[in-house]
């Protein structure tokens, strides 16, 4: 009976040991598995963090090459060409957009009032406060990338682009792109002749916006040099008819001094909106006058002279007028004083003078001024 008990107990125990270990065994197998998925999750989320980061680099490396995409900073637009030929245009202007319809025909030079820029603030508003854009700024972080098309069917027009800049420097870069936004660029006219035909160098600054992006890259060659050209010849045939007067800044002297200049240089704005915003898409906000020289030395200290000269003559007639006026005071103060004040102040010079004096005054009492007026003695004294 022990044994079949002890036999049973042993019995029992294996069973019970077995059952552990196989339980331990699935626990083991289980946690294997767990810790595969994890490792296997990590790598895809790894894989997929690595592939998204490579894209990006590879769209931002072939955008700046103007690959199938292209980088539009703000305030610029860009050119896409189809087979060598103009395609369509690409716009980043904060507020701004293209008032045509943009889905109709654009492949075409034809056609290019659609790229007329105009404002538009409902829109921006909309693409700041949307969750989509804010989505796209995280899944895309590449600011201001657009598709262009695939190469070499579509590219970015490029060109050669000279221009002065508001220092007056000659600047010469390859871009891709034209500015849209107010830009001050330096003109030099040469040997205009103002009233009188004495020849002057005169240097402008002229604040230019391109208003058809289209228009100012292919109605003309070259629109820098186009508008330039223009606006000098209308300057040269406003100012032929002004003087150096009218260049100089007001004085008390000439209180109408620059009137004709203002006149002369809306003028020449004016002929900009007519002609230049229609047929090259550029629009001319302000024109400036900055420097005024003579051709030649022999001028420029005729000039100098002559200037010098008109300065010293109004400080002249300055000093006449503010000593004249001085004496117009005093006259006016010494017409309001009382007899009373006139006879003090011959008391006091009296005083001062000594005893050989006369006084002769017009309806003074001298009688009555002698009785106290103190006389100088000999010894230095006054009695």
């Amino acid at each position: 009976m022990g044994a079949i008990l002890l036999l049973t107990f042993v019995t029992n125990l294996a069973i019970i040991t077995l059952e552990n270990c196989q339980f331990f065994d699935n626990c083991k197998l289980n946690y294997n598995l767990k810790k595969e998925g994890v490792m296997r999750t990590a790598i895809v989320l790894f894989l997929f963090v690595g592939i998204w980061y490579l894209a990006q680099l590879v769209i931002y490396m072939y955008a700046k090459l103007g690959w199938f995409w292209v980088i539009v900073k703000e305030g610029e637009a860009v050119a896409i060409m189809r087979n060598k030929t103009f395609h369509k245009m690409k716009l980043r202007f904060t507020g701004h957009d293209f008032r045509g319809d943009l889905k109709g025909e654009k492949d075409t030079v034809d056609n290019l009032e659609i790229y007329n820029i105009g404002v538009s603030p409902n829109k921006e508003a909309f693409l700041a406060s949307s969750s989509k854009a804010h989505f796209f700024s995280v899944v895309f972080p590449i600011k201001g990338i657009l598709w262009v098309g695939i190469p070499p069917f579509y590219e970015i027009h490029r060109y050669t682009f000279k221009w002065t800049d508001d220092r007056l420097k000659e600047r010469v870069e390859e871009i891709n792109w034209i500015l849209v936004q107010k830009y001050v660029y330096g003109l030099t006219l040469d040997k205009i002749e103002l009233e009188g035909g004495i020849p002057y160098n005169i240097q402008l600054l002229v604040t230019i916006q391109i208003t058809n992006p289209a228009k100012a890259l292919f109605r003309v060659k070259r629109w820098f040099d186009a508008s330039m050209e223009r606006i000098s010849g209308w300057a040269r045939d406003e100012f032929s008819s002004l003087s150096l007067d009218d260049f100089l800044a007001p004085t008390s002297g000439n209180l109408h001094a620059g009137e004709k200049l203002s006149l002369a240089l809306e003028k020449i704005k004016q002929l900009a909106k007519e002609q230049l915003t229609p047929q090259f898409g550029a629009s001319v906000g302000i024109v400036q006058v900055v420097k005024i020289d003579p051709s030649n030395e022999d001028l420029r200290d005729i000039t100098i002279k002559r200037e010098v000269a008109k300065q010293e003559a109004l400080a002249v007639v300055e000093r006449a007028n503010g000593e004249a006026e001085a004496i117009r005071i005093v006259n006016k103060a010494a017409e309001e004083m009382s007899d009373k004040a006139i006879i003090l102040k011959g008391y006091d010079a009296i005083k001062h003078a000594g005893a050989n004096v006369t006084l002769v005054g017009k309806d003074l009492d001298l009688s009555r001024m002698i009785i106290n007026i103190p006389t100088a003695s000999k010894k230095g004294g006054t009695e």
